[in-house]
């Protein structure tokens, strides 16, 4: 069974939602170059309360990989390094949080169907 890696974000209000969106569509391809991950998904997610969308709009990233965290993270550090991934100017200004989320007993499956 593949780990999972979460990257919450909130990109920065001088950048444009298309912008953004186009930018972490390469920037997630480049970071599953790098040696562990299997792949990603992203998704814009909205807080929900008694079934209604609240607050602002933000993006998730979901990645799969397989073994240690610390294989991707190397490689990815030593990419960027070398220059092969190239952070934009507005990095540093996007609101980050990650989960790394190990599975624990089997998948559950609806039992009827």
């Amino acid at each position: 069974m593949n780990n999972l890696y979460l990257v919450l974000s909130r990109k920065p209000d001088r950048i444009s939602r298309d912008d953004y969106h186009e930018w972490y569509v390469k920037h997630a391809q480049e970071n599953i170059e790098s040696t562990g991950f299997v792949d990603a998904q992203r998704y814009v997610i909205r807080e929900v309360e008694a079934g209604k969308e609240v607050g602002d709009e933000q993006h998730l990233a979901l990645y799969h990989y397989e073994g240690d965290m610390s294989i991707w993270r190397n490689d990815l550090t030593r990419r960027i390094e070398e220059g092969d991934v190239v952070l934009p100017d507005f990095f540093k200004e996007i609101e980050f949080r990650s989960w790394n989320c190990t599975p624990v007993g089997d998948l559950l499956k609806p039992t009827r169907r």
